[in-house]
């Protein structure tokens, strides 16, 4: 059986490489030709944590994988990672292990990678400066696909914690090859910004419409539980809003349910699904669009595809 670590996976996959994976993945699902139950999510209150389970099968691409990922918000006073995850890759035609995966680095990079798909659609073309909202694993990769696919001249970073914001520097610095400015509020790292990412395990907002200005694109990818959001109800009321999946932002992401719940927008409020945006069977950005939210929950098919490429490219690697 062959067992891959997350050293394995980080020395064969590039983001540029996750990008378009999930890309053809989005594009498929928009097809109807995925197979994708429901994430099944055990929550355990009394250790404050949850673990859940995510398979799917991509027929174009012949991608068959299950993702077991626990969500512990409590574990880096543990010295632990808050997410952690492994992948199961079967072989579709007969139901074998082809490979067990760690799952943490490439969750990191495959949710990344989303961010980095909905911004080539949602976001100004000529955006040069990008805010992030939490500086730990998840939004290093955030930073790294916007970097990947805009010029980046400056990303303003903050977080509650001065020790996530100094690791950022030191690890991402060399990495993105740009300016980088550590801030002292989220308000003040926002402002002015061109795409705005936030991946924190936030309850409530760490961003809100008045910090925004008129053209701005904010991908929301750190909460998927129906009481958390991180961005006010303002944002999404006047955002133009696409999302991962109907039904998955409905059963899980409060960014959407709690405005619903305050009888502010509808479900008909959601524009499109990133697939059908992939398609083109609706526009991105368009010269009229002001704000633009991409509000992702993570699909399973994300992680099928990367997993799929990454053991091809270590098949290959092996010839």
């Amino acid at each position: 059986m062959l067992y891959l670590s997350d050293s394995d996976i980080a020395d064969l996959l590039t983001m540029r490489e996750a990008i378009e994976a999930v890309e053809k993945a989005f594009g498929e699902y928009a097809k109807g030709s995925v197979t994708m139950p429901p994430r099944s999510t055990i929550m355990l209150p009394s250790y404050g944590g949850s673990v859940s389970l995510m398979p799917s099968y991509i027929e174009e691409a012949n991608a068959l994988a299950t993702k077991i990922i626990s969500i512990y918000p409590d574990n880096p006073s543990r010295g632990l990672p808050t997410s952690i995850a492994w992948i199961v890759v079967n072989d579709p035609e007969t139901g074998m292990l082809d490979a067990i995966m760690d799952g943490t680095y490439l969750t990191s990079v495959r949710t990344g990678a989303v961010s980095g798909v909905a911004a080539r659609y949602l976001a100004p073309e000529d955006s040069s400066v990008a805010a992030l909202i939490g500086c730990g694993v998840q939004g290093r990769t955030q930073a790294w696909a916007i970097a990947e696919t805009f010029e980046l001249e400056e990303l303003r970073i903050y977080d509650v914690s001065m020790d996530g914001i100094r690791r950022f520097v030191e690890e991402m610095g060399p990495k993105l090859d740009l300016k980088i400015i550590a801030s002292e509020s989220g308000a003040e790292a926002v402002r002015g910004a061109d795409i705005v990412l936030t991946a924190t395990t936030s309850k409530d907002p760490v961003v809100r419409r008045e910090w925004l200005g008129d053209k701005v694109h904010v991908s929301a990818i750190g909460s998927f539980y129906p009481d958390y959001r991180e961005l006010d109800t303002e944002t999404i009321r006047q955002a133009k809003v696409v999302v991962d999946s109907r039904e998955a932002i409905i059963e899980e992401a409060g960014d959407i349910l709690i405005p619903i719940s305050e009888g502010v927008i509808g479900e008909d409020h959601i524009y499109a699904e990133l697939g059908d945006i992939v398609l083109g069977r609706k526009e991105g950005r368009t010269a009229s669009d002001g704000l633009t939210v991409f509000k992702s929950v993570g699909l399973a098919i994300q992680d099928s595809s990367v997993a799929s490429l990454v053991l091809k490219k270590y098949r290959e690697s092996q010839r």
